[in-house]
């Protein structure tokens, strides 16, 4: 490595990055947020992550590397377990002889590097990467590594993804079995269904439900028990829908399950809703914003007062972004409240509330004595009537930062829908600050997806004149570490609407969704479409996921 090692702020005020008031500033946010300087600045969007890498590699005398592109030695997976990768934002990638080379964010950390190279007693060799791609990778290869071991003990087929699961299986021993399996894969949800003969049991992968157990019928009721038990509902009661909540906790697993039965002929549907608490404190930067994009929100998000909403359809990842957003507002000087239905994840000083409409606790109780809370800051769940929406819109005029969702399908249409609803389209001029519109698309696997030539046809389909220069379609295959989807993981796709004078007056005018959504455009507005074929263009998600997300 090059020369004196510098300080990381001394190295971003000499490269011009930041000035010293805003070096100051990140110090505060990193002191407040129990962070690392490089990811504070990324965090409050002061320097792009690409940028910190140049800087560190430029001083440090290492080369970056796009881990997404790389594949990566199952042997140096096996030197560096992956609860060390995680806590320190590391992955292994090669190992020759008596060297491992890893990737890092954060290459000043001198003493992780001296501990794997004392633990392991290997030599380290560094490179550079963004930590979202380390991130990526970890959950990649070190799921997929798991899973091949398991495979190969069993001795299964790997094109198959449904087994039976005997009946002579303790029921308590399954339950612990399926959300174990479920949280380790990262589904987000697991659904039980009685059937005639048996139950099948899916999980809900990067957005896609896939079979991955069958269950013989007699085992289906003391399953269901269990599981009611667990969620302290009542389980001689089968006629009629519950709701109920539980921890599971085991081995390196630490989530939340939200339950819900549901009873059909042949017995209690069950589903579970995975929460897991880290996602509810990703950072804005690993949510896929493109950058521009990005500062913007940044920026709009910093308003005195107003309403901002993020809309899009159920499982289009806009309460892990409110929470992200509020993350990043989360500081000493401001009063953050929230109402929700229900709370998803729970957020460190941030004063968090849940809908009981058995209490009498609604949207529109709350807001009103929130009101008499001196906030600064107030997210409302969603907005679903005209009273709560009249609520928020009398306390952004009031001086409040409002946040909120809306199911709608692009950010122009949210415009006509809250007139639909009633709502004076001055006040809706006048209060809401931005809309941003979002889906999250899979992303392809790096292990065994596929480069095809794009054609006229293709062209056509996404609506291109010229291929970039830039272009690589990739199509997916499927392998046993993406367990033959071809994709693993997801990532955000988003369109941010700013109104301007022009927009406003249109909304005052009451004219249609594709007429705003035109003049937005028009104004420099990045579509979601735009946003979608980015990622096909890159290689990184095929053409047919995007028809699949954004059409």
């Amino acid at each position: 490595m090059a020369g004196e090692k510098k300080q990381l702020g001394q190295l971003l005020l000499e490269s011009g990055l930041i000035n010293e008031i805003q070096l100051n500033e990140a110090l505060t946010y990193q002191r407040e947020h129990g962070l690392v300087l490089g990811r504070a600045v990324v965090s409050m969007g002061l320097v792009a992550e690409s940028d910190l890498l140049k800087v560190l590699g430029d001083h440090l005398g290492l080369a970056s590397l796009d881990i997404s592109k790389y594949s990566i030695q199952d042997e140096a997976l096996m030197v560096v377990k992956e609860d060390f990768a995680r806590k320190y934002s590391i992955i292994p990638l090669f190992l020759i002889e008596n060297t491992l080379t890893i990737a890092t964010a954060d290459p000043l950390n001198i003493e992780v590097i001296d501990e794997l190279s004392r633990t392991s007693g290997l030599e380290i060799m560094l490179v550079l990467s963004s930590e979202l791609e380390i991130e990526r990778s970890i959950d990649l290869y070190y799921r997929s590594t798991t899973s091949l071991a398991q495979t190969q003990a069993a001795g299964d087929d790997v094109r198959i993804v449904s087994r039976e699961i005997q009946q002579d299986v303790e029921i308590v021993q399954v339950v612990d079995m399926l959300l174990f399996e479920a949280v380790n894969m990262g589904a987000s949800d697991i659904h039980i269904e009685p059937r005639k003969h048996d139950a099948r049991i899916r999980y809900r992968v990067d957005g896609v439900l896939q079979q991955y157990y069958s269950i013989p019928h007699d085992s289906v009721s003391p399953m269901i028990s269990r599981i009611k038990i667990l969620a302290d509902m009542d389980i001689a009661e089968s006629r009629r829908p519950q709701d109920g909540r539980f921890h599971f906790a085991q081995k390196n697993v630490k989530v939340d399950l939200r339950c819900s039965t549901f009873p059909t002929p042949n017995g209690e549907k069950v589903v579970m809703r995975i929460l897991d608490e880290a996602k509810g404190k990703i950072d804005l930067y690993k949510l896929g914003f493109e950058a521009p994009i990005l500062k913007q929100w940044r920026k709009t998000i910093t308003t005195a007062n107003g309403i901002l909403l993020v809309t899009g359809p159920t499982g289009s990842g806009k309460t892990t972004t409110l929470y992200a957003t509020l993350n990043t507002l989360n500081s000493v000087a401001v009063n953050i409240m929230t109402i929700e239905d229900p709370i998803e994840y729970s957020l460190e000083n941030i004063n968090q509330s849940q809908v009981n409409v058995k209490a009498g606790l609604s949207f529109t109780t709350a807001l009103r004595t929130m009101m008499r809370q001196d906030p600064d800051i107030i997210l409302v769940g969603e907005m679903r009537d005209v009273e709560t929406i009249e609520l928020a819109i009398r306390a952004a005029l009031t001086g409040h930062l409002v946040f909120s969702t809306l199911h709608t399908n692009d950010a122009s249409s949210t415009f006509t829908r809250l007139l639909d609803m009633g709502i004076d389209p001055y006040l809706v001029s006048s209060t809401v600050r931005a809309i941003l519109a979002q889906r999250l698309i899979r992303l392809l696997c790096p292990r065994c997806k596929t480069r095809v030539e794009p054609g006229e046809d293709l062209k056509r389909v996404l609506k291109i004149d010229e291929w970039p220069d830039y272009t690589s379609i990739h199509d997916p295959v499927g392998c046993i570490h993406c367990r033959n989807s071809g994709y693993v993981g997801r990532t955000g796709v988003f369109e941010l609407l700013i109104p301007n004078q022009e927009i406003r007056d249109l909304v005052i005018k009451g004219v249609s969704s594709d007429e705003i959504e035109a003049t937005a455009v028009k104004n420099g507005m990045y579509s979601l479409n735009q946003a979608a074929k980015e990622y096909v263009l890159r290689g990184e998600t095929s053409p047919e996921e995007i028809l699949r997300v954004t059409l």
